[in-house]
C-alpha cells in the first residue's frame, strides 16, 4: 500500500515528541527525507513544545551556613530526567556531564568544585567554585551539549584588567536569533553568555553587562555596555529566581530582571496584593508548569504563591511610572497542610508561624523545610524534615532527596540532527 508524502506528513506531525520524531525517521528514507525537510521542520515546532530532557542541579546551599543548617551535604552535580523523558525512555546515563573530565576539560576533582549556574535549550553552563579562585575575578566557565558532548570554555577579553570585579554570569540565546522551529534561537555555534561586572572608573563603579557571544567555527566577540541606570547595582540586589529562562532580583520595591532572549537587563517598580514589601519578607520566584513566574513568600508559616498581573500607571519616588502589580494566587497554611506527613511535630512550625527555608525551587514546586531548633549536641547534625508543595493544586509530601537548590531544564538540542537519504 502506497501512502502518499502528504499523508505520511500529517501523522507525523502528530508525534508527541522530538524523540518519537527521531525514532520515526529511523524507520526508512522516504520518512527521513520528510522530517528533515525545514518547512516540515518548522511546521512541526509550531505543534510541540520542545522535548524537556530533565533537570541539572547540584546540593550547595547558597551559603556555607545555609547548607549546614538546612542540614543538607554538598553533593556532585546531578541530573534527574523528566517524567515525559522517563516515559519516552531517554538514557540519563547520556545527560552525565563526565565526559568533560574524561575530555580534560575539567579536572579529575571537577564534580566538587564545579556548579550548574545555568541552563537554556539544550545547553549547561558550569561554572568554577574552586576555593583558589579569588572572589570577583574573572569566573572560570565552560558551556557544554551533553547530549552531544560538545564543549567550549570561555575565556576573559583582553579588556578585562585589574579593575574589573565580577559577580554573575547567565546563559542566553544567541545573536542569530532562530525562529523558533526549523532552526533554533541557541546552540553550540549560538549563544551568549552575560556577565555582571564593576569597573574601577574612579569611583563611580556603575553597573555593567559584559556579553561573550559565540559564533560558527569557534568566532566569538565581546560586548560591553552600562546597565546602571537600568537596575540596582548588582550587590544590592537579591536573587529571587529563576522563571521561563530569565533571572529575577529585587532591592526593595524595584525589581529587575535579566531577560534570557534578548540578554539584557531590565527593571521597573512592583507591589504584592495584601503584603507591604519590606526587608523582613524575603521574595522568591519559581517556575509554573505553564512557563510563567510565580513569586511566593512564607512568611509567617504561610506559603503565599503571587502570580504578576497588568502593568498599571502609579506614582512613584515623586514621578509617574507603570507598576507591576502581582496578585496573590494561593495561600497554604503549612503548619495544617503538613499535619498528616510521617514525621510531623507541632513544634517543627513554633505554633503556626515559625521561618521556613526554601530548600528547592523547581518547576511547579517547592521544597521548604522548617527550622527546626537543635541542641548543641545534634547541631553537628542537624534534623532533617522536608516536605514539597506543589504550586498549582497545594498538595504537599515529604522528600527525602536532595533536588539541589534551583533546577536547571536540558532541553533535547533542535533541529535534530538528521540528512535527507537520496531518493
Amino acid at each position: 500500500m502506497h501512502l502518499s508524502d502528504e499523508l505520511v506528513e500529517s501523522v507525523l506531525l502528530r508525534l508527541d515528541s522530538t524523540v518519537s520524531l527521531i525514532r520515526a525517521a529511523s524507520t526508512c528514507k522516504p520518512w527521513r527525507r520528510i522530517v528533515a525537510d525545514a518547512g516540515f521542520l518548522r511546521r512541526f515546532r509550531g505543534l510541540h513544545e520542545p522535548t524537556v530532557a530533565g533537570y541539572y542541579f547540584d546540593s550547595r546551599g547558597e551559603s556555607p551556613f545555609a547548607t549546614l543548617t538546612m542540614g543538607r551535604q554538598e553533593a556532585a552535580i546531578c541530573f534527574r530526567p523528566s517524567p515525559s523523558a522517563a516515559a519516552l525512555t531517554i538514557d540519563a546515563g547520556s545527560f552525565s556531564l563526565a565526559f568533560l573530565r574524561d575530555d580534560d576539560v575539567l579536572p579529575s576533582q571537577w564534580s566538587s568544585s564545579w556548579s550548574v549556574a545555568d541552563s537554556r535549550g539544550s545547553l549547561v553552563l558550569l561554572r568554577s567554585l574552586a576555593a583558589g579562585h579569588a572572589p570577583f575575578c574573572f569566573p572560570e566557565v565552560v558551556v557544554c551539549e551533553p547530549l552531544t558532548r560538545r564543549h567550549r570554555r570561555i575565556l576573559p577579553s583582553p579588556d578585562f584588567g585589574t579593575g574589573c570585579f565580577f559577580y554573575g554570569c547567565y546563559l542566553a540565546d544567541g545573536e542569530a536569533a532562530g525562529d523558533s522551529s526549523s532552526s533554533s534561537s541557541i546552540g553550540m555555534s549560538n549563544f551568549r553568555v552575560v556577565y555582571e561586572l564593576y569597573r574601577d572608573d574612579g569611583g563611580a563603579g556603575l553597573a555593567r553587562a559584559a556579553v561573550f557571544a559565540a559564533g560558527a567555527a569557534g568566532a566569538h566577540s565581546w560586548r560591553e555596555t552600562s546597565v546602571g541606570h537600568a537596575i540596582p547595582p548588582f550587590h544590592r540586589m537579591s536573587l529571587m529566581g529563576r522563571a521561563g529562562g530569565s533571572w529575577y532580583f529585587h532591592e526593595g520595591s524595584t525589581m529587575a530582571v535579566l531577560d534570557g532572549s534578548t540578554a539584557e537587563f531590565s527593571s521597573s517598580p512592583f507591589t504584592l496584593q495584601q503584603q507591604p514589601i519590606h526587608p523582613g519578607v524575603y521574595l522568591y520566584i519559581a517556575e509554573g508548569r505553564d512557563g510563567e513566574p510565580r513569586m511566593f513568600t512564607t512568611t509567617g508559616g504561610i506559603l503565599t504563591v503571587l502570580i504578576k498581573r497588568a502593568r498599571r500607571p502609579a506614582v512613584v519616588a515623586g514621578g509617574e511610572d507603570d507598576v507591576e502589580e502581582w496578585a496573590v494566587e494561593k495561600s497554604v497554611r503549612l503548619s495544617e497542610a503538613t499535619r498528616g506527613l510521617p514525621g510531623y511535630d507541632a513544634s517543627f512550625f513554633g505554633g503556626g508561624g515559625g521561618p521556613m527555608d526554601v530548600i528547592t525551587r523547581g518547576v511547579g514546586f517547592v521544597v521548604l523545610s522548617p527550622r527546626i531548633r537543635t541542641t548543641k549536641e545534634e547541631a553537628a547534625a542537624p534534623a532533617r524534615w522536608w516536605f514539597a508543595v506543589d504550586l498549582e493544586t497545594a498538595e504537599v509530601e515529604r522528600v527525602h532527596d536532595d533536588l539541589g537548590t534551583i533546577q536547571f531544564p536540558c532541553q533535547l538540542p533542535w533541529p535534530p540532527n538528521l540528512r535527507a537519504c537520496p531518493a
